[in-house]
Formats: C-alpha cells, structure tokens, sequence
C-alpha cells in the first residue's frame, strides 16, 4: 500500500468518506483502488487482476467495459443529456423504457415510476403507500411488515425496512409503523425434526400473528426480497412464497418484490418472481437495469395500486414527488440498450446454466467443517462458514 504523501491510497484517506467502511481502520490501511475493467474482471493500479465474483455489488450483468451500452450513453449525452419528468414533461428513452418494463412484468402491470437507486425506490413506495391509503380514507393503513435480515436500502424509510442490525443502530432506526417478521433461513432458523416445509408453514403463521397483533387494517404492505441477498442468500424454503401470499391476501395486504438483486436473470429467469411464482403488487428494480453503468432504478405497480395515487394527485392538484435525476434520458438509454443485450444474448438462460455449475461446484464444500450450508439458485450463492 502506497500511503506516501500525494499517492493516490494518501489522498482517498484524506478526503474520501467511504460506504460501508469502518472508517478509522480505513485511516490506518487505505484503500483498494481499482483502475479499470474488462468483461468478468477488474485490475487494480498496480495492475493486478481479480475476478469480479459479485458484479460490483451484484450490478454489471453484462460486464464490464461493454462498449455497446458506452455508445448507448454518448448518443444519447449527444442528443439530450438531460431531462426530467416534472409537470407533464417527457422524453423519449423514458417512455420507451417504460413501455419495455411493463411488457417484461411478471405479472399484469399499470405504470412504471423512474428513481436513481434501489434505496430511493424504495423509500418512494412507502411514501406512496401512506399517499394512497390517504385517497381511499384508511389512513391507519400505512404499516409495513418487512423481515429480519432483509435489504431494501439506506435511506431513512428504506433502511427501516432493512431489517440488518448495522443498518439501524445509531442511526435511531427503524423509523415506527415498520416491522420485521421471521428471516425464512431454514439452516439457521428452522428448529430440530421441523422439515422444510413445516418451517415455511410457522413463517407464515408468524406473519400473520404479526398482522392480528398490529391489526390488519393498519398495515398496507409486506416487502421482501425473492431471494435476500445482503442478508446472507437466504433461499426461501419449499412452499414459502405460496403460504406467505395466501396470508396476505387473506388480509388486502399489497405485496412488494424487491427485485433489485434478482432482476434480470440472476436467479435464472428473467424475474425472482418468476423463480418463486410470485404475483407481486409493486416490484422494485435497479443495480442490472443498468448493469450499473448509470445510477438508475424504477419500480412498476398496478392499477390497483395506481389508481388510488392518481386520484389523490387529482385531489391535491399534483402528486408532490419527484427526483431531478428521475428518468434521466441516458440512463433510460443505457438500460433500454443493457436490456437489449441480455435478451439477445441470452444471459437469462445462461445464468441458469452457469449457475448450476456454481451450486453443484458450492455442494462439494458441505461435507467440509468449516462449512455449514452450501445454498443459491441460479448465480446467486453462498457457502456459510462456521467454526470447527
């Protein structure tokens, strides 16, 4: 580590505050800098070469240095660099992109809203959800029920919904009306001689206990990823999602799908939804939109969800939301042209297929006593190291 003054390890001490860093150990070892990337793999500045095994942060579906998505963004830097979508404005990447998203739903979708990260998705649909049970006059309806150990961001609202306990202490989180129910990890989590389908059974039946405690009329959603992924890849166990959407429905409880980590053909197919035969209300999606090569995120929901918002909007005069970022025009334009290369190429099948080698490859460490769990679906994975 070259920590000699003016270096470049020197000057990210002292002027860059890091994500997810401690920070005073930073201060003392620096950083890692990487330089530049191609396809699978990164090279750091001193020219060594490493396999990007997560994508980034599970981001570049296509990978790195793919010059058909750099052209995606110089056309459109060329053409309108920027644009927003206040006050009945529009362009068209956005529209098109939007049209393209709603044709890729898993289920029946009624409009897509455009955002910058997962985080801010996020936190927009909770302040969507408070704005529709406003317009239909339940305004007790505005809980959320999310789960331990899940992720949905590290904004105030999102990252209330994160159920992470670094994502919360001092940060006086979680803010109030966001509960966190059973992680669905059935290694860690399930208990002796409970197969996994019987854990999947109390999972659900610890869901709606929650709802009976809280009242179902105070809780407008269940967020949750198809897979969590910061949480440790937690698959859900046999007849999870099934159970788990019977007591929603039996409640008229809205269903999120954070697909920002399965979107796009990780799990194997185009959506986690589709993995698990999830119908979701709202869906949220980032990170491979993209493959992260602008900053850009969406969420799509239904008419049923829609409708209400658009009402209260007409009420009020105008819905009083928005990102000056939201929908910019070469970040619809690089996820339209990163879209395009995983149909075309398609990376969804691929993953499928690379991804049973990766978990077949995983299952040999089981027997091994530093392993406890070998788990995943499609190129989403994991080993859980324990101690001997």
């Amino acid at each position: 580590m070259d920590l000699r003054p003016n270096s470049d390890e020197a000057r990210d001490i002292a002027y860059h505050f890091h994500s997810y860093t401690n920070a005073r150990l930073h201060e003392q070892n620096g950083p890692l800098i990487m330089d530049r990337g191609e396809g699978v793999h990164v090279f750091d500045t001193h020219g060594n070469k490493y396999i990007e095994g997560m994508s980034g942060l599970w981001s570049v579906a296509v990978g790195f240095n793919e010059q058909r998505l750099i052209d995606a963004a110089t056309r459109q830097m060329s053409k309108l660099p920027y644009y927003h979508n206040f006050a009945h404005r529009s362009h068209g990447p956005a529209i098109d992109l939007a049209e393209k998203l709603i044709g890729m739903a898993p289920v029946l979708m009624s409009k897509v809203f455009f955002t910058n990260s997962g985080s801010e998705a996020n936190d927009t649909i909770l302040k969507m959800l408070w704005y529709r049970s406003n317009s239909l006059g339940k305004p007790e309806k505005k809980k959320v029920i999310s789960r331990m150990r899940g992720y949905h961001g590290v904004t105030i609202a999102s990252a209330s919904m994160t159920g992470l306990p670094y994502n919360h202490k001092s940060f006086d989180l979680p803010l109030p009306g966001v509960l966190h129910t059973t992680c669905p990890h059935y290694w860690r989590e399930g208990r002796d001689g409970e197969s996994e389908e019987q854990f999947a059974t109390r999972c659900a039946e610890d869901l709606d206990a929650m709802i009976q405690a809280e009242g179902p009329d105070t809780i407008a959603a269940f967020i949750a990823e198809p897979v969590m992924g910061a949480g440790g890849v937690v698959v859900p166990p046999k007849t999870y999602w099934e159970k788990i959407q019977k007591v929603l429905g039996q409640y008229d409880i809205l269903l999120i799908a954070d697909e920002v980590i399965c979107g796009f053909g990780r799990t194997g197919k185009m959506f986690g939804c589709d993995t698990f035969q999830i119908k979701p209300d709202i869906m949220t999606m980032s990170k491979q939109i993209t493959s992260s090569y602008f900053p850009f995120s969406a969420f799509m929901m239904t008419e049923e969800v829609y409708a209400p918002i658009a009402d209260e909007s007409g009420r009020i005069g105008v819905l009083g939301h928005g990102y000056t970022g939201g929908a910019h025009p070469v970040g619809a334009a690089v996820a339209l042209e990163n879209l395009k290369i995983i149909e075309e190429r398609d990376l969804v099948a691929n993953a499928a297929e690379r991804g049973a080698e990766l978990q077949a490859g995983l299952a040999k460490f089981t027997g091994h006593p530093l392993v406890g769990e070998a788990r995943g679906v499609g190129l989403i994975a994991a080993l859980e190291i324990v101690a001997p």
